[in-house]
């Protein structure tokens, strides 16, 4: 950081803080003049408009198809959302449809996307917007970022998506491209890029401008080996100039894994299994799952599973244990000894209607989203 003193005479106060980051902010503001920017925008809207992909919320952009397809991309590839997409808006095909389903129809159709709290959220959204908004999909900046699950870029998205509004938009992808464009091999305040967004965005045509941005970062502008012969806006690149665009960004840390060891019973009576109300804190997230519990230092996993089995039964039987199971979640790595019980009668489930239930082999399918919960069952079963 450097001290400016003022000008004599002027008045406030003694001396003006200028950072690394108003240097870098005055500096690209001479840079990146209008023109230039104009310049960017028609040569990158070109190139969209030739090799955009052919993707199902593109071809009908309306503000809810717009807005489903913003939250399933959460944490999730293209490929795996468009396995997903047609579906779900075919069950719900609006917000109306969305909010009058119950919340375990909702979670059951989002099975294999994971991070199932986004299905939850959608239905708290559509609810609100039919509350509040009469069904109608806010058009505002503001009310759009009010709804469950909508953060800034995921409105910014929406708005300038759905209703073609200036608003910026920042993800992995823009930040890959501005950071090359600009070769920022230290990287930039998280504020920089949202400023850098909004000074590209055009009036009248950010709908197609922002999704040519994420679209260059996704096809061309790649994290490792970047496609700079095929880039429509190579010319203004820093990072190639300079020959380091391999080098932005640069690679992260590896967070190391947690590793957990958990419990998990298969209660069966006849062709019902007993199945428990998940939380979301839990490391297996699910609405409905197998009764799960976390190992502490030491424990027996037999006597773990015993007392697991006593909470929802007061004579669970004896216990088979069938093996491990291996699942993984976002920086975990998790080991399940699995146990089996089978109850020669069927006792009533501890925990109320709400707490634990006994559920048809048959029905497994529409409640047990979670694949560690499906692994669990077919290694009772021999599979």
């Amino acid at each position: 950081m450097r001290l400016v003193a003022p000008a004599k005479g002027s008045p406030g106060k003694r001396c003006q803080c200028l950072t690394p980051f108003h240097d870098l902010q005055r500096g690209l503001h001479q840079i990146w003049d209008p023109v230039r920017i104009a310049k960017f925008q028609d040569a990158l809207l070109a190139w969209y408009s030739e090799h955009q992909r052919a993707l199902p919320w593109r071809s009908r952009p309306d503000p809810y198809r717009v807005w489903v397809s913003e939250i399933m991309l959460q944490q999730t590839q293209v490929q795996t959302v468009l396995r997903y997409f047609d579906r779900f808006v075919r069950r719900f095909p609006d917000a109306r449809a969305l909010a009058a389903a119950s919340e375990e129809e909702v979670v059951s159709l989002w099975a294999g996307l994971g991070y199932y709290g986004r299905a939850r959220n959608l239905r708290r959204a559509a609810i609100e917007i039919v509350r509040r908004h009469g069904g109608r999909f806010p058009s505002r900046f503001d009310e759009i970022l009010r709804l469950p699950g909508v953060g800034r870029y995921t409105a910014g998205a929406i708005a300038s998506i759905a209703f073609n509004l200036p608003e910026p938009i920042v993800d992995g992808n823009v930040r890959r491209v501005v950071s090359r464009l600009h070769a920022l091999e230290r990287g930039a305040p998280e504020r920089f890029f949202w400023e850098q967004a909004r000074a590209w965005t055009p009036a009248g045509r950010a709908a197609e401008f922002n999704q040519a941005v994420m679209e260059l970062g996704a096809l061309v502008c790649v994290p490792s080996s970047p496609l700079c012969l095929l880039c429509p806006v190579a010319a203004p690149c820093e990072a190639r100039r300079t020959g380091i665009e391999a080098r932005i960004p640069p690679p992260r840390r590896a967070r190391a894994a947690e590793e957990v060891r958990l419990v998990m019973l298969v209660m069966e009576h006849e062709e019902e299994i007993l199945l428990v109300r998940e939380r979301e804190a839990d490391y297996i997230p699910g609405r409905w799952g197998l009764p799960t519990r976390a190992l502490a230092r030491g424990e027996s996993p037999a006597r773990a599973a015993r007392a697991l089995a006593r909470s929802f039964s007061p004579e669970p039987g004896a216990l088979e244990e069938r093996g491990t199971v291996r699942h993984g979640v976002t920086f975990r790595r998790i080991a399940i000894q699995v146990f089996r019980g089978r109850l020669a009668r069927r006792p009533r489930a501890r925990g109320g209607d709400d707490g634990a239930r006994w559920t048809p082999r048959a029905a497994l399918d529409a409640l047990v989203t979670s694949s560690a919960f499906r692994k669990a069952i077919r290694c009772c079963d021999g599979g």
